[in-house]
């Protein structure tokens, strides 16, 4: 679209400076100006999906339609019998086209056009006018176009390491992200398992006879331990604090009065046994109370 608004802008001012020429046709500045208008309505149209095709398809065009303006033009600049600088607005447009162009190959072939199109413009004007120009003239036109190929390569070899740099770093905030999830759901899981570790333990101490019972229950906290121990694993991956991986140290347990402790908190309060009974302190307190789990 910055190249397009260029055109617009610029070719009608092309065509101010050319007042005093003789004979110097309008239609073509007005012709590049009109179609580069055409194709800022269509991106703004399609600017919702707007593609990488589409965008290096408008750009051909406003090319296009600019090195045909200059084509014509300059025959006149070159016949008037003033001071000119050969091929200006060629040079230029070789050493804007790096800063514009969405695709390496369409900026290439664009600076091949100025270039080219300033080369033949040349051979294809009388001798007495070719007589007249600078030496040099037209190849000088040469190494600005080279010299526009290499920004061009630089340009979109820095925007490939750009998007390339976006995209480890998203990859890094999601893995972070899933680690953080994973912790939590390992420090969520601890206490269910200290829970059915604790209970299984009452169990076989108060009622010998659910030795079956207490050896399920003994079961699935050990393979609840070992997904609680993969899920360390991610620990490393997180660069969070402490207090982001266990955000409730105090988790309260659905039909349990007992406090018990998640990995990462500074007080514990896990219960113990003495004499049948189960000691445990109150939540903000320093206190002992004795309680006997209903089982």
């Amino acid at each position: 679209m910055v190249a397009a608004a260029l055109n617009a802008v610029c070719m009608p001012g092309d065509l101010l400076l050319a007042r005093d020429i003789p004979d110097m046709p309008w239609y073509p500045a007005v012709m590049s100006a009109v179609v580069a208008v055409g194709l800022i309505v269509l991106l703004l149209v399609r600017r919702q999906r707007v593609t990488v095709r589409l965008g290096s398809s408008v750009f051909l065009i406003n090319t296009a339609t600019i090195l045909v303006a200059l084509w014509i033009t300059s025959r006149y600049w070159a016949s008037a019998g003033r001071p000119w600088t050969p091929f200006q607005a060629n040079k230029l447009g070789a050493l804007a086209v790096p800063l514009l162009a969405p695709e390496l190959g369409v900026g290439l072939v664009a600076i091949v056009g100025f270039a080219a199109t300033a080369i033949g413009r040349f051979y294809f004007l009388d001798s007495d006018i070719q007589r007249g120009f600078p030496v040099g003239e037209p190849w000088t036109v040469l190494p600005y176009a080279l010299f526009g190929g290499v920004l061009l390569v630089y340009r979109l070899r820095g925007l490939s390491l750009e998007r390339e740099m976006l995209r480890l770093h998203a990859e890094a905030a999601a893995a972070e992200q899933q680690a953080r999830v994973f912790l939590r759901l390992r420090d969520y899981a601890n206490t269910p398992i200290q829970t059915i570790a604790f209970t299984a333990r009452l169990i076989r101490q108060r009622s010998p006879d659910f030795g079956a019972l207490v050896d399920r229950l003994e079961r699935a906290a050990g393979r609840l331990t070992k997904l609680s121990r993969a899920l360390t694993r991610y620990q490393s991956k997180y660069k969070g604090s402490a207090n982001d991986e266990s955000p409730d140290s105090r988790v309260s347990v659905p039909g349990s009065r007992f406090p018990v402790r998640v990995p990462g908190s500074e007080r514990s309060s896990e219960p113990r046994t003495t004499n049948g009974q189960s000691e445990a302190r109150e939540p903000g307190t320093s206190q002992l109370v004795n309680r006997t789990p209903d089982l």
